[in-house]
C-alpha cells in the first residue's frame, strides 16, 4: 500500500501537467488564422464586442473607421503578396477591414 499511494500521486501529476500544456497551445486569439507567410488573419464576429475579445482586438481594429477600411483596401491592391496570401486562403476582399503590421514586420489583416 505505502508503494501504490507515490505511484498513483506520480500519475495524477504528470496527468495535470500535461492537461496544462493542453489547454496553454489552445489559448491563442479566438478567430486568428496564422500561417508561414507572415500574415494573420483575424476574423472578427459581433462577438468582439464581448469585454474578452476587447481586449485582444485593439479597438481601432475591431471598430474601423471608414477611413482605416479604405487605408486597408488600398494597401491590399498595392501589395500582390498579401493579395495572394488572402485569396489562397479564400478570404473576401470585400470583407477586409484594417490591416495592421506586427512588430517582426508580418502583417494582420482584420476581416468582418
Amino acid at each position: 500500500m505505502k508503494t501504490l499511494a507515490p505511484i498513483a500521486l506520480a500519475a495524477a501529476l504528470s496527468v495535470s501537467s500535461v492537461a496544462g500544456m493542453a489547454y496553454a497551445q489552445s489559448a491563442e486569439t479566438p478567430n486568428t488564422i496564422p500561417a508561414n507567410d507572415g500574415v494573420a488573419v483575424v476574423y472578427l464576429t459581433p462577438l468582439s464586442d464581448s469585454g474578452q475579445a476587447n481586449l485582444q482586438v485593439p479597438d481601432q481594429f475591431a471598430h474601423p473607421t471608414q477611413a482605416t477600411t479604405a487605408s486597408a483596401q488600398s494597401e491590399l491592391q498595392s501589395d500582390p503578396q498579401l493579395l495572394a496570401s488572402l485569396e489562397t486562403r479564400s478570404v473576401q476582399l470585400d470583407n477586409v477591414v484594417a490591416i495592421d503590421t506586427a512588430a517582426n514586420g508580418g502583417k494582420i489583416v482584420y476581416v468582418r
